[in-house]
Parts: C-alpha cells; structure tokens; sequence
C-alpha cells in the first residue's frame, strides 16, 4: 500500500510540474498539441511514465533479490542441475519476452491512439453537436466511436491474453522439467537420493514459477508503459530543448486579492513595441513584419484592418501569449509575461468567443482564484459594470448559478458579458479586447461602450475591431495591413488615407 501511495503521489507531482511547465509557454508552442493529446499526456501518458514503469521496475528488483536467494541455494546443493534448469528456463523466458514483446507494443500502440482518438472523437461531437444535429449526421460520430470503442476493447481484451500466456507456458515447462529431471534420477541415481532432489526442484520451482510470472509481466508491462508514455515523454523532452520559462506566479495567488485592492498604484501601463516580427510554422508569410508601435498609459486604441491583416497576432503578442520572432514587446519597461507575474491582474483580456469553466458564476469571474480569495462585492461590481448583475440578481441563486459546461446555460450574449466581468474584476490598467461586444444588443453594447470610455486616462485600451461601427468615435484608430501599420490617427483620418477602409466604411453607411 504505500508503495502504490508513493507511486501516486509521484504520478501527481510529475503532472503538475510537466503541466505548469507546458501551460507557461507561448500560446504557438501548446499549439503543438491539440486538447485529446495534450490531455493524454499529461494524464495516461505520465501515469505510465511512473506509476506504471516504475512499479515494475520494483517489481524487478524484488524479484532478483528473491532469484539470488533461491539459485544460490540450489547451486550449492547441486550446480550442474542449477545451471541446466536456469538455462532451460531462460530461453523460455527471452522466448516469451521476445514474442510478446514486440505484441505487447503494437497493442500498446493502438491503446494510445484510440485513447487519444477518442477525446477527439468526444470533444467534436459536443463541439458541432447543433450542427451534427441539424444536418443529421450525429450517427457519423456515433460510428466513429463505436469503431474506436471496439478497437480500443479489442487491445484490452489482448493486452489480458498477453499477461495469461507466460502462465500456462512456465507452468507446462515446468511440469515437463519435472518429469525429465525425475526420470533421470530415478534411471542414475538411488531412490532415495532421486527422490530428494525432485522434491527439492519441485519445491524450488513452485516458488520460482510465480516469481518468473511476475518478472514476466513486469517486463510486459515496461514495453506496454514505454509506448504510451511516449506522448509525456515526447513534451517534456520538447519542453527541455526549448529552455525552461515555467511560471510559478500560481503559489502567489493570495497575492492578487491584496494587487486588486491597490489598484496597481506602482503598474505602468504604456505599451511599447519595437520592430517585432512573428510568423506561424508552416505559414508562407510573416503575420507581423517590424512593428513599431507605442500607446501611452490611459490611452485607447483601436486596430482594424481585414481579415488576416495581423490585428488578434499584435494583440497577442502584447498579452505575451506569442513572443515576437525577433524585435521586442515591453509593458511598462517589462517583457509581457514579466509584467503579468508582477502585477496578476493588472492586464485582462477579453476575447471574441469566451471561454467558460463548468462550475458558479462567482468561480467563472473570478477565474482560477480558489474561493476562500474571492470578493463577492468585486464580483458583483465587474458584473455590474459588464450589465449582467440584474438578470443574476433575479435568479434565486446568485453568484452561485451554475454555468455549465461550455456556459451552456447562457446565451451568446450573457456569455460574452461574464467574459467582460471576468476582465474588469481585477480592476485592470491594461485592457485588450478582440471585438469583445459582437453577441450583445445594441442597447447593452452602448451601455458597456460607455463603460469602457469611462476607463479612458485610467486604463489604457487596446481594442481589436472587426465590426468598424465599433470604433466609429475612437480617437486612435490603427489601420493593418499584411502585417503592417499602413496608416494611424481618427477614424476619418485613417478612411480618408486608406481607400480600402473609406470603402468598407461607405458599404457600412458610415
């Protein structure tokens, strides 16, 4: 029991380090990765990095001590028949290990990716379950995982059958070393000196047998575990080559309640970037092509431009989620990531499509804070201000309504306002936005567009805008294009530099 407990607790501790380790790089490097799998690694796959590998490699080593004892008992008794039996025994064994090695991964092979297959195959269904619905093609998801379900039965049923051979055939070998060991003593030696021996081999080998048995399946189990931790192992070797950035800011959590209340006093703000370029792998062109931009504490500006132009990639690279090729980005004098360990809270976020944890409103608010540090009268204010308080006010259960899983139990809208409350909770002095009022009504996109102008000369505002209407009465308004600042100023200045924006404005009745 508390070899199990000690290999459960390093199970845990290596999770944690290898996920605090991923979740602490640049939003292009945990793109590697997609959900199923990087779930699988840092669940399964380090499960069988350690719990498995290692609670065979005891196994093992358990095993040999008890080998050591009883071979050097027999050999002392009679070396020759040691020797012999230890040999006839040892080809079975390399025999079995052999040929069940090589099953054991190719089985262990298909465990993993049905295993990986299947949280895809889970996560899309739920994802696109309206459109499956509407199109009538949910049984294709049903399909596709009962095929998965059954291959993935079908790898358990053999990795059983693999672990039950070395049984029935060291048992056999047994039994048959029995017999030809007796009938060459009963045929070369006296009754009762073949008698002994026998019995003393016999003996020996009803306590050898289970011993091999276990050697046996802790050798199956080390190539069965190797194969399906190669996705843990696989990131935590990409994470090492790519040098270590881990944020440790998480064992500070009870620092933020006390940053909120401050206010920042001592956070500067201004955002300055300098000739920063950024490309994606596999892209033909640079998202960013040198970037010269500076917004000074209190300020507001806007970025527009088409789709593709490199708006959400600057965004990005000033919340520090992607770090520039080459140039830099600072906050403040400090580097993105450097700013946000400082001061937690002090920057916010809020995007197009709001991300929602299963659980209360409260936890959604105030997100990865655990409860003990949570102001409900912080809560209530972002809420407010996001225009959401009345219709939670209504509901019997407050702060306490659940969201649901995805915020099922929200519509687009009321999503789109908790992901706003969820940035002004922490009183920010940083705020970006990625059209961060496209599901609301036009009445409560006004209320909450005159909030945000109330922050101005407090908070400095970085708001990415695919709708211009949004933007009509910015004062800083950035044109991109390709990557590029084409032009910068009002929104009447940048239309009548730009033909392009002057003729999406006209389209619009702007």
């Amino acid at each position: 029991r508390r070899i199990a407990q000690f290999l459960a607790n390093r199970q845990a501790e290596a999770s944690a380090r290898l996920a605090r380790e991923f979740l602490s790089r640049p939003l292009a490097q945990v793109q590697r990765w997609t959900t199923p799998e990087a779930t699988y690694a840092l669940g399964a796959g380090v499960a069988a990095a350690t719990v498995a590998l290692l609670g065979a490699a005891i196994i093992i080593a358990a095993e040999v001590f008890l080998f050591s004892i009883v071979g050097i008992s027999l050999l002392i008794y009679d070396p020759i028949l040691t020797v012999t039996a230890g040999i006839f025994f040892g080809l079975i064994g390399l025999f079995l290990h052999r040929v069940l090695g090589r099953w054991t991964e190719r089985n262990a092979e298909v465990m993993k990716e049905t295993s990986i297959d299947t949280l895809t195959a889970v996560s899309e269904a739920l994802a696109t379950y309206r459109e499956t619905t509407v199109l009538n093609r949910r049984e294709f998801y049903v399909d596709r995982f009962e095929s998965l379900i059954s291959r993935s039965a079908i790898a358990n049923a053999n990795s059983g059958f693999i672990l039950e051979v070395p049984k029935y055939v060291l048992e056999s070998a047994l039994y048959v070393g029995i017999l030809v060991l007796a009938t060459v003593q009963f045929l070369t030696q006296s009754w009762a000196t073949a008698a002994a021996t026998v019995a003393l081999f016999l003996a020996a080998g009803s306590r050898i047998i289970p011993a091999l048995l276990r050697l046996q399946g802790a050798g199956i189990t080390i190539r069965n575990a190797a194969v399906q931790a190669q996705p843990a192992f696989f990131m935590a070797q990409f994470l090492e080559d790519s040098g270590s950035s881990a944020d440790h800011s998480t064992s500070e959590r009870a620092r933020v309640q006390e940053l909120i209340s401050s206010r920042y006093p001592e956070f500067d703000a201004s955002v300055t970037v300098t000739k920063a370029w950024l490309s994606y792998p596999g892209a033909q062109a640079p998202a960013l092509q040198g970037i010269d931009l500076h917004v000074p504490q209190g300020s507001s500006v806007a970025l527009v431009g088409p789709t593709g132009a490199g708006k959400s990639s600057l965004a990005d690279l000033v919340l520090g989620v992607h770090e520039p090729d080459s140039g830099s980005v600072d906050i403040g004098g400090l580097s993105p990531r450097d700013a946000i360990n400082t001061s937690p809270g002090a920057i916010a976020y809020v995007p197009q499509a709001v991300a929602l944890v299963g659980g209360s409103v409260r936890a959604n608010v105030a997100l990865g804070l655990p409860d003990v540090l949570i102001d409900d009268e912080l809560v209530w204010e972002a809420l407010e201000r996001a225009h959401l308080a009345d219709f939670l006010r209504e509901n019997r259960e407050g702060l306490d309504t659940a969201v649901g899983e995805r915020g099922f139990k929200f519509s687009g809208g009321q999503r789109q306002r908790l992901g706003i409350a969820r940035a002004l909770y922490t009183r920010p002095k940083l705020l970006v936005l990625d059209e961060a009022t496209s599901a609301l009504d036009a009445e409560t996109e006004l209320a909450i567009i005159q909030t945000l102008q109330e922050l101005e000369g407090s908070v400095t505002t970085i708001t990415v805008a695919h709708r211009l209407a949004t933007v009509r009465h910015a004062g800083d308004v950035l044109y991109l294009h390709d990557g590029c600042i084409m032009a910068r100023g009002t929104f009447d200045h940048v239309r009548s530099t730009v033909h392009d924006f002057d003729r999406q404005a006209s389209l619009l009745g702007l």
